[in-house]
């Protein structure tokens, strides 16, 4: 028997004497509702009074879970919700465009987490050209911290709360007009600076809300206006690539290249909650979300191609089997694709909006509450994506030396020697829409130990499409330009921050390149095929959990069931060697299935004494594959000289889920009523894992000639265990100062010899120091996430580097009704950087600088 089976065994034998103890125990105990009268009720004001709510909701929950309030709109020091989340322990957040707009839970990827607005789904689309490569995981960029009034990250899974998660799910709650000031309004003006780019943009913000002198009806509306203009300068690889060097195989850069990329994004988020006690049993609640985002990127790069030229490299200098430094010799042959020296410039303008319409209903009996919820979520992106390339041939040498990244080109090269090289416009178009109603029943016993039975239903429709519409011109109307014809020679500035100019990384005149395209007729126009889907899921879940306390113990026991109805609709095409799709065979596919599972569930608390609580916890979880894996579509070609010869791709539709067994034990020291010292034990064993292999399959072409083709299918894997410890302390030294600091470390060990767990950093802490009294609140915040395996480029993985920032916040109030603030967002100055697995193989190098904060807020 394996250590893993062994512990497993011995947690459920465990668990299960627990459970069958509890009636034996059983004595007299407090109904739950006198149990949140035991915690001293607070008054909530300003950032100690926030702290004091999030421990509150830690201390009285019946599961492991940490929680953030915002105690007024505007109060997060933060611009989004994953901002807001990178100071809990065990979360990790990553960043798009200088922004936290995707969130880890204890060393799992995005997408195996799940977050759930008022309880819900969020339907999310995408401006992007990522949604070649559609994922699950949440785009937090859409909520604003102002609409939220907290959030709660659940680590350990209960029956009542809804399936889809590994990592953790993360509930996040808006405000109530019932339960809120009448006539409260708070209104938010702030100025945004981007040093690196010197743009100034606002940030707008509003919130009303309203109830009548009854108190059995009231609504509230909020606005948010967000303009997010960023740059970012970056240094980079395109991956490493054999390269042969007096008869030895060592790697070399295929790219070596810098780029500057520009981008404005206008966020405009809408929200509106109506709520009506029909009686003093009944309770309706009405909630809207519209929000929508118009994106405009811009982005130049120039470079050198190394493994891309005819040329062998010249004065190579190699550290271990890597080449750091060399020349690449002019090529004088015109062949497309193998000259030394690139240009691109691309542009990226689309929307993406998400309407959430939600109606709660509440009904309170005598011993009993019943629910249902029943809503739509809908979500539409569309982007333009213009890309256009001009390459020229000229000795190029490049240094990588020290993990930097730099190339020299000639200084004679002018932009009219750069020839066009190739130019196509995507339009990309993405939705997700989903129904949902659910029902639920709290039941109250009388019963000294069992107090509560929840139990409910729930059903979903879920849907998920893409599609890409290509254009692409004609090779000879692109020869015939030069870069000279987009730019006038000038060079962008201040590259890196570092007020230098980068060797030959040209502005460029995009409505010269608009009048181009307007009038040039393309050589062709088609649906690609390849990028397009349409996944429907239809899901129907049911769970029972017991709720009980005797003494000090109590906690839940449950099980929810989950059944997944998939539909994958896609193509299967035969694609011969040629760049010209009206030759491409394409045949629809359909593939239809269906997958259970049952998931128990287990929740402890132990009252140790009045300040102490000890927590287990244990339960099966799972998650479902990302929406690209789950395609049926299917595309192979010939082709002799590839690695592996005949490539393909397929989606594989009948992936199972990530299915896991997690494990969880912490201890809670509550010292003062705004202190914490804590410490958590988590183990999760993954059983199933999904990863991408090449498979040989044997398939017939138009003609009917059977070949021998290699596809890259996802597949499911064996897992592993990863597993940590948290420990988190809160402080308020009651004299203004305060403290908040927490440190995760979480270890992964897969089953396969030589895999990772993507996304895993084993290092994560951050720490907040704050003054609040008076009239003045200061906070200074360090967040620091170390390094990690991210994916595979080319045939290589490649890992970011660890990366920390400092954060600052100051607001003093001029009276009771108007503070003024002021926030400073990567004060140290830090970059993002990646290599391919070696410091000698750098990836990526990215400087987006510091923001600044600064304006008003008026609450009356």
């Amino acid at each position: 028997m394996t250590m893993r089976k062994h512990n497993k065994i011995l947690l459920a034998v465990q668990a299960a004497l627990i459970a069958g103890a509890l009636p034996a125990l059983a004595q007299e105990q407090k109904q739950a509702e006198e149990k949140q009268a035991e915690v001293e009720v607070v008054e909530v004001k300003g950032f100690r009074g926030s702290v004091q709510k999030s421990l509150n909701i830690k201390r009285l929950s019946s599961t492991i879970v940490d929680a953030i309030s915002a105690e007024d709109i505007g109060k997060f020091p933060d611009q989004t919700v994953a901002d807001a989340m990178s100071r809990i322990t065990g979360v990790q957040v990553e960043k798009t465009d200088g922004e936290s707009d995707k969130v880890s839970i204890r060393g799992t990827a995005p997408h195996l987490n799940l977050t759930l607005l008022n309880g819900q789904n969020v339907a999310s689309a995408t401006a992007s050209t990522s949604i070649l490569t559609p994922s699950r995981g949440f785009n937090y960029s859409l909520l604003p911290a102002e609409v939220v009034e907290t959030l709660e990250v659940h680590k350990s899974a209960q029956a009542k709360v809804d399936e889809g998660s590994i990592g953790g799910t993360v509930i996040v709650k808006t405000r109530k007009p019932l339960s809120t000031d009448k006539n409260y309004l708070v209104l938010s003006a702030r100025d945004a600076y981007q040093e690196s780019s010197g743009e100034h943009s606002p940030l707008l913000s509003g919130f009303y809300s309203w109830k009548n002198e009854d108190s059995n009806f009231g609504l509230n509306v909020g606005a948010v206006y967000k303009d997010n203009s960023i740059r970012r300068d970056r240094l980079n690889t395109a991956g490493f690539v054999e390269a042969q060097v007096d008869g030895k195989t060592l790697y070399a850069p295929s790219e070596v290249r810098a780029s500057r990329y520009e981008s404005d994004k206008d966020l405009n988020t809408f929200t509106a909650t109506f709520e009506y006690a029909a009686t003093d049993n009944l309770k309706l609640t009405f909630n809207n979300m519209l929000s929508k985002v118009d994106v405009s990127n811009k982005q130049v790069a120039n470079g050198a191609y190394v493994v891309g030229s005819v040329n062998d490299i010249t004065n190579a200098q190699v550290v271990g089997d890597t080449i750091v430094s060399g020349q690449v010799q002019a090529n004088d042959a015109d062949v497309n694709w193998a000259k030394e020296v690139l240009y691109s410039a691309g542009s990226h303008d689309g929307s993406y909006e998400t309407k959430v319409h939600d109606l709660h209903l509440e009904y309170r009996g005598d011993n009993f509450t019943w629910t249902t919820q029943l809503g739509h979520t809908r979500a539409e992106g569309d982007i333009q994506d213009d890309q256009v390339e001009f390459q020229s041939s000229a000795l190029v040498g490049f240094d990588l030396s020290g993990g930097q990244v730099h190339y020299d080109l000639p200084d004679d090269l002018t932009p009219a020697g750069y020839g066009g090289l190739y130019t196509h416009r995507n339009l990309i178009s993405n939705a997700q829409k989903e129904s949902y109603i659910q029902t639920d029943v709290n039941w109250l016993l009388d019963s000294e130990w069992l107090r509560s039975v929840d139990f409910g239903v729930k059903y979903r429709d879920h849907n998920k499409t893409s599609g890409l519409y290509k254009v692409v011109w004609h090779p000879n109307d692109v020869g015939a330009m030069t870069l000279a014809d987009f730019t006038d020679g000038s060079l962008v500035d201040d590259f890196m921050g570092e007020g230098r100019e980068q060797s030959d990384l040209y502005q460029f005149r995009y409505a010269s390149w608009d009048q181009w395209t307007a009038t040039t007729a393309p050589l062709r126009e088609y649906d690609h095929m390849q990028y397009g889907f349409d996944l429907t899921e239809k899901t129907t879940s049911a769970y029972v959990q017991g709720n009980f306390a005797f003494d000090k113990l109590s906690g839940n026991l449950g099980v929810r069931y989950a059944r997944t109805d998939q539909r994958s609709e896609g193509v299967d095409f035969w694609m011969k060697y040629t760049w010209d799709p009206a030759s491409w065979v394409w045949v629809p596919v359909i593939v239809e299935r269906d997958y259970s599972d049952v998931l128990p569930s287990l929740n402890l608390n132990y009252q140790l004494d009045d300040d102490v609580i000890i927590r287990f916890a244990a339960a099966k979880v799972m998650s479902r594959p990302d929406y690209d894996l789950l395609t049926s579509r299917r595309g192979y070609r010939k082709s002799a000289w590839s690695n592996p010869k005949n490539p393909g791709f397929q989606g594989n539709p009948y992936l199972d889920p990530y299915r896991a067994a997690q494990y969880d034990i912490s201890a809670e020291y509550y010292f003062t009523k705004s202190s914490i010292l804590s410490l958590a034990f988590f183990y999760k064993d993954i059983s199933t894992y999904i990863d991408e292999q090449y498979f040989p399959v044997m398939l017939p072409d138009d003609e009917g000639n059977v070949d021998e083709y290699n596809l890259k299918t996802p597949v499911n894997s064996n897992g592993g265990v990863n597993q940590g410890i948290e420990v988190n302390i809160q402080h308020d030294f009651d004299n203004g100062f305060g403290v908040l600091a927490n440190y995760t470390y979480a270890d992964a060990d897969m089953d396969e010899e030589g895999k990772e767990l993507p996304n895993n950093s084993k290092d994560t802490y951050n720490a907040t120091a704050y003054y609040e009294k008076g009239d003045i609140s200061v906070r200074l915040s360090y967040n620091y996430r170390g390094s990690y395996y991210a994916g595979v480029v080319g045939d290589m993985r490649w890992y970011q580097k660890g990366y920390g920032q400092l954060d600052a916040n100051l607001s003093y109030n001029l009276n009771d009704n108007i503070t003024l603030l002021l926030q400073g967002v990567n004060l140290s100055d830090s970059k993002q950087e990646a290599d391919v697995g070696d410091g000698n193989r750098p990836y990526f190098i990215n400087h987006y600088g510091r923001r600044l904060f600064a304006g008003v807020q008026m609450k009356f």
